[in-house]
C-alpha cells in the first residue's frame, strides 16, 4: 500500500467522518420527551415533621370539636317562625323580580312567544293557548313530592320557581332558588339535589313542547340523563336552567331528546346536562282508570 507524502490528510478523513456521525436513540412507548429536561429542586422547606405534626393535631381537633360545622351552621341559621318566613320570601320574590333573565323574559319585544308559568303547580300546556284550563286536576298531582312539599321550606326551594316557555322555539327557561338546606358540602348544592331539579325540568318542558304528544309531566320518563359538573354550584343563589331540544335521529312522538344548560345569577355556565325522555303513557293510564272506575261505581 503507497504511503501518503502529504501527513495532514491522513487525520482530516477521519475528523469530518466523526463529525458527520449520527447517533441513534432509542425510547420506548412509555417514555417522555420531558422527562430529559433539567428540572429545578423542589423547595420544600417548609415540609418536615414538625409542620406535618402541626396539622395533623389541627385537622384533628377541627373535625373532633366540630367548631367549622358549628360556624357554617350558626352562619346558615333559618328562623321558621311565619313572620320571617314571609319576610324573606318577600325577599326573594324581590330579587327574583330584578334578575336581568327575569326582566328579560317578563318584557320581552316579542311577548306573545314567552308565557310565563310557576312552576311545580302542573300547569297544563292548554295554558299556552290561552285556555282557562291552567291546573291538571289529575290525583297525582295533588300528591305531596319531593320538590313541592319535602323541599318547599326555609332554606330549600322557599318560593315557587318560575318557568319561561317560547311556544314556537320550545325553549325553557326556568329559575329555581337554592337554600343552604341543599348542601352536601358546606355552601356547595348537593349534586343529587342538581339532579332532582334537571330531572324536574326536563319533564317538565318535554310535556310542554308542541312535538310530543302527551301535556302530562308524570307521563315522560327519564331513560338516560347525563351531567358534567363545570364549577361548584354554591347556594342561597338564583340558578336559571335553560331547556330546549336538541336535533337527534331518536326524536319522535314518543321520544325527545333535550339539553340543559344551569347558570348562575352572573351566567356562568355550572352544569351541562342531556337527557332522553320516552313517553310511558302511565299518568295518561291511570286517569282513563280512575274515570272507568268512577263511572262503573255510579
Amino acid at each position: 500500500m503507497p504511503r501518503l507524502s502529504n501527513p495532514t490528510l491522513t487525520c482530516k478523513r477521519p475528523i469530518k467522518s466523526f463529525i458527520q456521525r449520527r447517533y441513534l436513540a432509542t425510547r420506548t412507548a412509555g417514555d417522555s420527551p420531558f422527562d430529559h429536561l433539567p428540572r429545578s429542586p423542589p423547595n420544600r422547606k417548609w415540609i418536615n415533621w414538625k409542620t406535618t405534626t402541626a396539622f395533623f393535631l389541627l385537622g384533628g381537633y377541627l373535625s373532633y370539636n366540630e367548631t367549622l360545622f358549628n360556624l357554617y351552621e350558626k352562619y346558615t341559621a333559618i328562623d321558621d317562625k311565619q313572620t320571617l318566613t314571609n319576610l324573606q320570601a318577600l325577599q326573594l320574590e324581590y330579587k327574583l323580580k330584578n334578575l336581568p333573565i327575569y326582566q328579560k323574559l317578563a318584557h320581552p319585544k316579542n311577548n306573545h312567544q314567552w308565557f310565563k308559568l310557576l312552576s311545580w303547580e302542573n300547569l297544563d300546556r292548554n295554558v299556552l293557548d290561552n285556555q282557562d284550563l291552567s291546573v291538571k286536576t289529575q290525583s297525582e298531582y295533588h300528591e305531596p313530592t319531593l320538590t313541592n312539599r319535602t323541599l318547599s321550606k326555609p332554606g330549600g326551594i322557599l318560593i315557587k320557581p318560575v318557568t319561561f316557555h317560547n311556544i314556537e322555539t320550545d325553549e325553557g327557561v326556568s329559575i329555581i332558588h337554592a337554600g343552604y338546606r341543599l348542601c352536601g358540602y358546606p355552601f356547595i348544592v348537593h349534586g343529587g339535589i342538581i339532579a332532582t331539579l334537571l330531572n324536574e325540568t326536563f319533564k317538565r318542558n318535554a310535556s310542554l313542547c308542541k312535538d310530543t304528544t302527551s301535556n302530562l309531566k308524570d307521563d315522560f320518563k327519564v331513560e338516560n340523563l347525563t351531567i358534567n359538573y363545570k364549577r361548584p354550584t354554591f347556594a342561597n343563589q338564583f340558578l336559571i336552567i335553560k331547556t330546549k331540544t336538541k336535533p337527534s335521529e331518536q326524536n319522535d312522538k314518543k321520544h325527545i331528546v333535550l339539553e340543559s344548560v344551569i347558570e348562575n345569577e352572573d351566567g356562568k355556565v355550572l352544569v351541562k346536562s342531556q337527557a332522553m325522555l320516552h313517553d310511558t303513557g302511565r299518568a295518561t293510564n291511570r286517569s282513563k282508570e280512575k274515570q272507568k272506575a268512577e263511572k262503573r261505581w255510579w
